[in-house]
């Protein structure tokens, strides 16, 4: 399991403690090894998925070790124990945490002191001790995104058979299946459409076509009979790709009847799959705010 940022504190400042500087590379080697961590675990990612869990609450931990004091860095990705780390090992401190920071005079110190005076001492510490800035960040959009999705579901299936056929297909021309043109895709469910709802035209004279089928469903789940007869409708088209999207959900056995036609190219779209692509290419949905995360240029500042 890898630990939180403040339980990386103290085996951090040990391990700095037993050489003159470390880089990064062997810090986070280091305590890895300490907390038994697999490979599967330092494979996983904060929530954006820019930076491995472990090294992003290393960093932080890192932070805010220099902020207090306790730490600093001889160069780009090098650390090292000032006096002060020092010091504070030879109290041989069971824990260090955010709040054991907080308590520490020179913090008290640093929080009062007027910015104008001393701007570079003052630092903002997490109301959720429990997870770095970037996780709480991470967090956040996803559970933005994650009630978005619901939201987005609700309404389409909310939506009449034509129109949710309709926005499946809108979809689908702005992920880039479909020609330049302007009505690159088409819909066509209706009596005697043997099961197809749409079609994606792949090119300017329609030659290469995409055959869609799409189920609004609110909790029925998609069968195996559904993906061997939407099979059928396209063979009597003669082409062997197609895209099947509900807003629901496919059985185990939908799913294995799709894989076992490989002379088939039959991708299945799930509510959960169809709600996240609509987010990602703004189908359905409006950027309500936009923020930057910004961080330092070291290339910068070593080329000055």
């Amino acid at each position: 399991m890898i630990p939180d940022f403040q339980t990386i504190m103290l085996p951090l400042l040990k391990f700095l403690g037993t050489g003159p500087q470390y880089p990064m590379t062997e810090v986070l080697q280091n305590l890895s090894k300490h907390f038994g961590l697999s490979e599967d675990d330092l494979r996983v990612r904060v929530p954006s998925g820019q930076q491995p869990l472990f090294k992003n609450r290393v960093t932080w931990a890192i932070s805010y070790l220099k902020t207090a004091g306790f730490i600093n860095y001889p160069q780009r990705g090098v650390y090292k124990l000032t006096e002060k780390g020092k010091e504070l090992l030879q109290e041989k401190v069971d824990s260090i945490s955010i709040s054991y920071l907080k308590k520490l005079n020179d913090i008290k110190k640093w929080q009062n002191t007027n910015a104008e005076e001393n701007p570079d001492t003052l630092i903002s510490y997490p109301a959720n001790e429990e997870v770095t800035p970037d996780e709480l960040l991470g967090n956040t959009i996803k559970t933005l995104h994650e009630k978005l999705a619901l939201d987005l579901l609700s309404i389409l299936k909310g939506k009449t058979a034509a129109e949710f056929e309709r926005f499946v297909l809108m979809l689908l021309n702005q992920m880039g299946y479909g020609t330049l043109e302007e009505r690159s895709y088409e819909v066509v469910g209706k009596s005697g459409d043997n099961g197809i709802d749409g079609i994606i035209y792949q090119d300017q004279f329609g030659l290469d076509r995409v055959y869609v089928q799409a189920k609004k469903w609110a909790d029925s789940k998609v069968q195996s009979k559904d993906i061997r007869d939407f099979i059928g409708a396209l063979s009597l088209k003669g082409t062997n790709k197609g895209v099947f999207i509900t807003t629901s959900e496919f059985t185990p056995d939908a799913y294995k009847t799709a894989q076992l036609n490989p002379q088939n190219r039959i991708i299945l779209i799930n509510g959960v799959l169809l709600s996240d692509y609509a987010i990602k290419h703004n189908v359905g949905v409006q950027i309500k705010a936009q923020y930057e995360v910004k961080t330092l240029d070291n290339d910068f500042f070593e080329d000055l």
